[in-house]
Formats: structure tokens, C-alpha cells, sequence
């Protein structure tokens, strides 16, 4: 990508990274992100720590909290955030997303405040006090009532800039897919194959069986058979039912909230 300063090797093993079959957790939830992702996130969007977030902040519970810290000594853990975290979210930075319903824009902290406003606030105390003054937030769809993203922090130097959100918005369609494989996966669902899921990308895009046959150039008779193992594959009956299901989610809007007086962005 023209104008960006892509770090290659980084690209290539986060590349090989999810090219690999997702491994089911057993569970449908919590989803969790492999940590040799995160730190390869963390060599293309220079940063100190990684973190994925999957949480439910209505029903007030962290699913999934996943950090890598490549250097430094920044004190964080894998548990859940205090009871107290969701008592601050609605009204800090970190809600953003999740009050706008605006699950695409990769934002920073300095977005919203300086990091004198960040140091005093009540989410900085909640979290152990100023051991990062800088983050950006990489939105990510979710399930209904879920708030996903990955984080970049780092604990000083210089704020991520315009190459920062660029190089982030440009992974975040292939999390997306990843995530999406591993929501299946952790379903029981079973990955479709390279040729099933170009396929699927054309039933989705309201193409009729013949039209895809041409673009596909086989048989009609041959998408029918397709389409059929496909059905066979997912636990489905219809074409609706496998392209809603193998479709990456876009966003969802805003996550309902209580009336707490929170102005938004």
C-alpha cells in the first residue's frame, strides 16, 4: 500500500498466521485470540502491548481479555477488569464504539482527550493509574450485545499517528474473517473449503445459480452440488440461511445503555 510503512516480515507471518485452520476452544465463548497474532499485530502497529478485548458491557463481564507484551514491563493480567471498570466504561474513551454504533473508525486516546484529562480521569484510576498515556482502539464487530477490539498501547513516546490507523484499518478485514472462522469453529460448524467459500461470496451477493456457474465457469448442475454439500456442511436448508451464517457480521450499532447522561463523541 502506497505511502505506508509496512513492515514485511511482520505482514508475512501475520499472513501464515491466519492462513492456519482455526483451532476450536471448546466453547462458544469466549473467543480468544492466538497471542503469536496479537504480537504480530503489535510489530505491524508499533506497540508495547496488544490487547484484544471481548466484552459484554451490559451484562458487565469481560469474555476475553488477551495480552502480549513483547518488551517492557507494563502490569496488566489475563483476568477481568474490576466490577468498578463498568461503572466508569459508558462515560470513558473506551465506549466509544459501543455508544455510536460507529464499529469501523480506528481511534486514538488523544482523540478525546489530552493526557493530563487521561491521567485524572476515573477509567485511569480504575485501571491501576497512568501505566500507558497512549492507545489506539481497532473496532471489530461482535455478537449482539458484545464489544470487540483490538488495542495498541504504548507506555510513552510518541502518539500513534495517521500511518498507525492506516496500517491498523488495513488488517481489520482479515480479523475479521479470522474471527468469524473462529466463531464457527467453536460452534462445531466446519470451515469451508477455498472453492465452497467463492461460491458462498457469490450466493451472497444475490447471484442466481447460473450466474455463478458462468462466473465459476462450471455447471449449474455442479453449483447445485456445491451448494448442497455446503448446505450439508453448515446445518442448513437454504441459500439465505448459509450465506447469513459464512458472512463475516458488519456492525451491529450501538450497544443499548441506561440513560446515564453519557454525551457521546
Amino acid at each position: 500500500m502506497a505511502g505506508i510503512g509496512l513492515n514485511a516480515a511482520a505482514l508475512c507471518e501475520f499472513m501464515a498466521i491466519l492462513a492456519a485452520p482455526p483451532v476450536s476452544p471448546g466453547q462458544a465463548l469466549p473467543v480468544m485470540v492466538d497471542r503469536a497474532l496479537l504480537a504480530t499485530l503489535g510489530e505491524l502497529v508499533s506497540a508495547d502491548v496488544v490487547v484484544f478485548n471481548d466484552l459484554a458491557p451490559r451484562r458487565r463481564s469481560a469474555w476475553a481479555f488477551s495480552y502480549v507484551m513483547p518488551d517492557g514491563d507494563l502490569p496488566v493480567s489475563d483476568g477481568p477488569p474490576e466490577l468498578n471498570f463498568y461503572d466508569h466504561f459508558w462515560a470513558a474513551h473506551s465506549s466509544y464504539h459501543d455508544r455510536s454504533g460507529d464499529r469501523e473508525t480506528v481511534t486514538a486516546l488523544s482523540d478525546f482527550c489530552s493526557v493530563r484529562q487521561w491521567r485524572r480521569s476515573m477509567m485511569c484510576a480504575v485501571l491501576g493509574g497512568p501505566s500507558f498515556d497512549r492507545e489506539l482502539t481497532l473496532p471489530l464487530p461482535a455478537p449482539p450485545g458484545h464489544s470487540r477490539k483490538i488495542r495498541f498501547l504504548r507506555t510513552n513516546g510518541r502518539d500513534f499517528d495517521d500511518t498507525d490507523r492506516a496500517l491498523a484499518a488495513l488488517v481489520r478485514p482479515h480479523l475479521i474473517a479470522h474471527l468469524h472462522a473462529l466463531d464457527l469453529t467453536s460452534r462445531g460448524i466446519v470451515p469451508l473449503t477455498a472453492r465452497q467459500h467463492q461460491l458462498m461470496s457469490l450466493v451472497a451477493g444475490g447471484y442466481s445459480n447460473a450466474e455463478a456457474a458462468r462466473t465459476l465457469g462450471i455447471s449449474a448442475q455442479t453449483v447445485r452440488t456445491h451448494l448442497q454439500q455446503i448446505y450439508t456442511r453448515l446445518g442448513v436448508n437454504s441459500r439465505g440461511e448459509a450465506a447469513a451464517l459464512v458472512s463475516p457480521p458488519g456492525a451491529l450499532g450501538a450497544i443499548p445503555q441506561a440513560d446515564d447522561g453519557v454525551s457521546g463523541r
